[in-house]
This record gives structure tokens, sequence and C-alpha cells, in this order.
């Protein structure tokens, strides 16, 4: 069967491709795991669309993988040899706003940035910032991997927003799961089942978001710590004490290097943390005050730019400050969540690896709920050197779990930590494959990702 010329017959040609270079550019995403290429590119526009092509994946056993920006981080858009990628990403409407509600439906495929670019006319946003990919991250593919960010400290992730999601399983049939009621206790919760699933149990059509209004004011101040340890005791205090902090980001010693490197910033190489408060004038004040205090009780002092910039700038270049440290080596990454008093073991732990490894890792991170990104670099090239940072990465997330821990804090797990999934899950892993066997009959939605069937 030629699946390509059936594709076209089946919603028209224009939206079917098998290019090699159009392949080719959905093959990867943003991970370090090798592209796959599929036997057909579907640019999906409406969700009638969808069906079709699901129920002609089910009738011939073809995999689908659903893509939105391809900006996944473990591999979960990276599709099936010979499967169909399904783009939703000319989905990107907006369905239905009500600000009076706080509450708005729209398709998967637009952009977290420009969501909360015409929300903020009704002074309203969608909290779950994804990092430095907000200008190209979709809200499918947020709720398909249950997305946080630096504010999800006091916010939560992407699961906490939504409502109501419509989904195509993978027999081609549509589903409406949740309601617009903000809090419900009607039955099992399916739409916080099918957020974080990657596309394994359904392909999201439509979603319903909570919103929240935006913050009065806000308020960013940062500090530097001898060491790591003194830097995790001020994070738990602040915590402990319920302090109103929007965001608690950690950068190590290492990071900080980078960063010098990058741009000259002239830091001292220590341990930093930054901190963002929300809220009115004197909520602001209080709350600085009551952290600048704790900080400086476990031995931290305010981190000032020589530029007189505000020093939350830098925390934005972190990440290309890694990517240039070193020119031709490739990062491996990870998302290791864990409690917070862990912070010092974790990082330590890391610091430990690349002595041993001669490997450079950087840790940071959203440490205000205990969750730290290591990244490793290594020249993919080198074969030996690639497979000693594999081993790394292993390693670090196999700590996580030990700790009590988890695998992954906002990037999901794709088929980049697959294999070290059933460590963390055990017997519950039987449970989901049942569960996948009940929405996707064949096994075609995103096949191999989180777990084999």
């Amino acid at each position: 069967m030629e699946i390509v010329s059936k594709l076209k017959q089946l919603i028209g040609d224009q939206k079917v491709s098998d290019h090699p270079t159009t392949l080719e550019s959905v093959s990867k995403d943003e991970s370090a795991l090798e592209p796959v290429i599929p036997a057909a590119l579907v640019k999906a526009e409406r969700k009638e669309e969808i069906s079709q092509v699901i129920a002609f994946a089910f009738e011939h056993q073809i995999p689908v993988t659903p893509r939105g920006a391809g900006s996944a981080l473990e591999g979960s858009t990276i599709p099936s040899s010979g499967g169909i990628v399904l783009d939703v990403s000319a989905m990107n409407r907006i369905l239905e706003f009500w600000p009076e509600d706080l509450q708005v439906r729209v398709e998967p495929g637009i952009i977290y940035d420009q969501l909360n670019e015409f929300l903020k006319r009704e002074s309203l946003f969608f909290p779950p910032a994804p990092g430095g990919s907000s200008d190209v991250a979709t809200i499918g593919g947020m709720v398909s991997t249950n997305a946080s960010g630096i504010y999800s400290v006091k916010y939560g992730g992407t699961k906490d927003f939504v409502l109501q999601l419509e989904i195509i399983d993978g027999t081609g049939k549509s589903h409406n799961f949740g309601s617009r009621a903000v809090k419900s206790s009607s039955g099992y919760n399916l739409v916080d089942l099918v957020a974080g699933s990657e596309g394994t149990l359904g392909v999201i059509t439509e979603v319903t978001l909570r919103l929240l209004g935006i913050p009065e004011g806000t308020r960013k101040i940062a500090f530097q710590f001898a060491t790591e340890d003194q830097a995790a005791q001020a994070v738990s205090e602040m915590m402990r004490y319920g302090l109103d902090l929007a965001a608690v980001e950690f950068l190590d010693r290492y990071v900080i290097q980078a960063l010098n490197q990058m741009n000259n910033y002239g830091l001292d190489e220590v341990p930093c943390l930054f901190l963002e408060i929300h809220g009115p004038e004197p909520v602001l004040n209080s709350n600085a005050e009551a952290t600048s205090e704790i900080a400086q009780e476990m031995g931290g002092q305010p981190l000032v730019l020589s530029s007189g910039q505000n020093p939350w700038e830098i925390r934005h270049h972190v990440t290309n400050a890694i990517k240039l440290r070193q020119p031709g080596y490739t990062i491996i990454r990870n998302d290791v969540a864990f409690p917070i008093s862990r912070l010092p073991e974790i990082v330590q732990y890391c610091h430990q690896l690349s002595e041993e490894s001669g490997l450079l890792i950087h840790a940071f991170g959203h440490v205000g709920m205990g969750l730290i990104h290591a990244l490793i670099l290594a020249r993919r090239e080198d074969i030996a050197e690639w497979q000693k940072g594999l081993e790394v990465n292993r390693r670090i997330i196999n700590k996580a779990v030990e700790l009590q821990g988890a695998i992954s804090g906002e990037h999901g797990i794709g088929l980049g930590h697959k294999q070290a999934f059933s460590r963390q899950a055990g017997q519950s892993v039987e449970i989901m494959r049942q569960l996948k066997r009940v929405f996707d009959p064949k096994g075609i939605l995103n096949p191999g990702k989180i777990f084999d069937l």
C-alpha cells in the first residue's frame, strides 16, 4: 500500500508530503537522540482531518506521531520508521474566550507567547511559562508533557490549568473530558490522565484553560553563596516559612563559569539563587525583606552585575552559554526531580561525576519545587566519550530515583528516559499499558514512548 497517495485522497494533496527534505525536518526534536525518517507528513487544519487520518492508520496499523513545534527535549516527537507525523501546528485558533470566567478554549497549535499576548488585553495570563521555548512551545505540546517552568513553584504546572480536553483516540473516535467547572468531584479525572501522556493516549484537538490575573507588580532579586549547601538551606527555609515566591532558580558554579565565558560578566564563580515575587507593593516589600534576611542568615550576599543590569537578565542566557562553552560538543540533558532538602546531594553528585568522567556538567533549575537540569557536554562523534556521557546521565537519573525523586519533572519520558522509567514506576507500568490499550487498541499512537507495549 502506498501511504502517501491514500492520505492525499483522504484529506487533499496540499496537506500531505513525502518530500525528503520535509520528512527530514520532522525526523527529530530538540533532544540529542537520533532522528527517524517517517513515511509521510500530514499537516492537519481541522479535527475532522485528524480523525480521518487516525482511522486510516488504525485500519492499516500505521504508527502516528503527533507534533506541534517539535521543541520536545526527550524524543517524544521523534517519529516511528514507516509512520505518519501528524502536525497540528496550523490548528492555532482561539475558539472561545470567557474573560469573566478567566477561561479560554484553544486549538493545540497556538503558541504560548501568542496566547498570552492575546490574554493580556484583559489583564489575564496562562502562567506555566516553558522557559526559553515560550516563543515556540504550543499549548498542545505543553499539555502532552505537563510542561512547567520558572513560575511553577507558585502557580503549578500545565495540568493545574487544564479544565477540558477534546482528543481523538487510537481508533479515530473523538472524546470530550472534563468541564468548565473549576472544581469537580465527578468520577475519574480523565483530563489529568491524558495531560502528561505524551500523545500515547490520544491526539489533542481542543483545550479549555483556566487563567489568572496578571500580577499587580513583580520584584526580581538574586543572591550568591559560597556553597551549594548554603543555597539549598536558604531555599528550604524560604519554602518552610511560606514565603510567596513566584520563582526560585538555582545556578551552580559551572553555569556561572559558562556565563562569564560567554559574556564576560565578571561574576564570582559560586552558586547563585534567583528569586521572583509577584503581587501588590506591600507583598513585594515584605517578601523581599524576608528572603534577604534568610539568604544572609545562610551566608548569602546580594548578586550585583557590574553593568547595573538586573541579575535576572543572565538567567535567560544559561542554556545558550552552556551550548557555546565547548564548540563541537552536544548537550545530553535530564530534568530530575527530588525532595528540596536533597539539592546539595544531587549537585555534589553531579560535580563528583564531572571529576570522575572528565566531562563538564552544569546544574541549574527550578529548585523551589525540587527540580534540576543537569546538562552534560560530550562529543557525539567520539563514540567512547558519547557513551560515557550517556552513562553519566543514567547515573544522575538513578540517583534521583534513589532519593525518592522522579526521572523527569517537566520534559517527560519520551524515548530518552524510557529505559529508566520502570525503575521509578515499577509494577504500575503494566497498569499504564492496560490504560493505553483502552485508548489505543492497536498501539499506533506515538508507539515506543514512555514504555514499550
